[in-house]
Parts: C-alpha cells; sequence; structure tokens
C-alpha cells in the first residue's frame, strides 16, 4: 500500500530559530494522525509547509 503522504526530514527555521527540526513520517489511507504539541512547538508552521503556504528549508514532502 502506497501512503497518501510522505513526509522525509522537514526543517524550517525563521532566522536562528529552528521551528521544526527533521520531521519523518507516513500517512497511510484510513490512518488518523494527531499534531500535539505546547504554544511555539512548531504545529502551525508543519501544517503550512505541508499544506504548501511555507517553504521549508530542508527535507521533502
Amino acid at each position: 500500500m502506497q501512503p497518501l503522504l510522505t513526509v522525509r526530514n522537514l526543517t524550517k527555521f525563521y532566522g536562528t530559530i529552528c521551528a521544526c527540526d527533521r520531521i519523518s513520517f507516513n500517512l497511510y489511507p484510513g490512518q488518523v494522525l494527531g499534531i500535539i504539541g505546547e504554544s511555539g512547538s512548531g504545529k502551525s508552521t508543519l501544517l503550512s509547509a505541508i499544506a504548501g503556504q511555507l517553504p521549508v528549508d530542508k527535507g521533502e514532502l
């Protein structure tokens, strides 16, 4: 079965601050993925990058 979404080593910086650091996962049909974390932990940055609204510095989607 092929994944619907593959994220490999996604990294995003805002200046010298690393918002997302080498995030990797596969999402397969029928799976549900929850993104949780404290305020400022990079959740919105990750989802904006996946949606194509924000360029990533390293990694691939």
